[in-house]
């Protein structure tokens, strides 16, 4: 059986909203918060270790470039998510390596205290002000 093509490598099946040399920046398909973006490079690559040093170079500028098309688009938000789900166990569900770039604002979820590290068990904000944990 073949395996199906690969969604990222298909720039025509997302909503595009700009483009480097090596990255192009597409709205995500499920986002978390209006203005949630992905950042993904033109080459095939599972992991971000398997990113040249061209592409590595460029990552922050293409990052900073989609905040600013964000924040254009869809205002400034209170802050931002950035994060990348490398490899099954870390929760990617597409094999082809894309950052994700979230629109944060207060409120937006009842507790953030912890951010990425609410994706791991044993994660409670609470234990991080008792003595033991000091």
């Amino acid at each position: 059986m073949a395996e199906p093509p690969c969604l990222f490598c298909d720039r025509t099946a997302s909503v595009v909203i700009g483009e480097t040399r090596y990255w192009y920046i597409r709205l995500d398909g499920y986002p978390a918060n209006p203005g949630h973006v992905e950042v993904v490079p033109f080459r095939h690559v599972d992991s971000f270790f398997d990113l040249n040093g061209s592409e590595t170079a460029e990552l922050y500028g293409v990052l900073t470039y989609a905040r600013n098309l964000v924040a254009d688009k869809f205002g400034e938000p209170d802050g931002w998510t950035i994060g990348i789900n490398d490899g099954r166990a870390a929760g990617r569900s597409i094999d082809h390596l894309h950052v994700h770039l979230i629109p944060r604002h207060h409120g937006d979820v009842d507790d953030p205290r912890g951010g990425i590290r609410q994706c791991a068990p044993n994660c409670t904000p609470d234990a991080w002000t008792e003595p033991d944990h000091a």
